[in-house]
């Protein structure tokens, strides 16, 4: 009887578990439309139809790209921040949920910036989409990193700093892509850049599974 009790114990865990991954992962593609797709995008399209705007950034490309790239560290980072902290409670959480809120939200950006090559497909070599695709498996694994960034916040009760730190970093991020041309770097030598900072995210996603809660067991 216990024995059958102790079976039932872990598959209602291991199907609520499932259920709150789930909902993890579409909390992250959530976050990536409404900050980026319905808030970011339409607002940068309508300055773009300001004159003002348009005089300020031509007289100042590089300052206007920078400042472009930090917009996107400010919205999505902010974005990650808000979810947690309203919709993902505890704020001490198991170390797959940073991870998997990242893949939710680095997946469905991919989606949305490859969906015009979709159509494509049958126009042109598969060799040209080698590098679309390692670009955005770079991106993925860094909204992954910068997921556990925020989520660090709230592990080690310091949630501004870290909110500060990721925006920072996912701004310097952007940046590079106006940066490219002042410092000389080509696609490939700028995605072998990605790729370091992607290395580094990475390491200190793992660095980081300390900070977390293990899940409990039922044994």
């Amino acid at each position: 009887m216990l024995t059958d009790l102790d079976e039932i114990d872990q598959d209602t865990v291991k199907s609520h578990n499932f259920w709150r991954v789930l909902l993890v992962f579409f909390l992250g593609v959530v976050c990536f439309l409404l900050t980026q797709v319905f808030t970011r995008v339409p607002l940068l399209g309508w300055l773009q139809k300001q004159m003002g705007f348009l005089v300020w950034a031509m007289s100042y490309p590089l300052l206007s790209g920078i400042l472009v790239a930090l917009s996107a560290g400010v919205f999505e980072e902010s974005g990650r921040f808000a979810f947690k902290a309203l919709a993902l409670k505890p704020a001490k959480s198991p170390y797959w949920e940073p991870i998997v809120f990242g893949l939710g939200h680095g997946l469905c950006e991919s989606i949305w910036l490859l969906r015009p090559l979709f159509g494509m497909i049958s126009l042109v070599g598969p060799g040209q989409f080698v590098l679309p695709i390692v670009e955005r498996l770079l991106a993925i694994a860094m909204h992954i990193g910068f997921s556990v960034i925020v989520w660090n916040g709230f592990q080690l009760d310091n949630r501004w700093q870290y909110l500060v730190l990721a925006i920072l970093g996912h701004g310097l991020v952007d940046a590079l892509i106006p940066l490219a041309g002042k410092l000389g770097l080509g696609t490939v030598e700028l995605e072998a850049v990605f790729s370091g900072l992607t290395l580094l995210l990475v390491i200190y996603t793992v660095y980081s599974k300390r900070y977390y809660r293990k899940e409990e067991s039922y044994e």
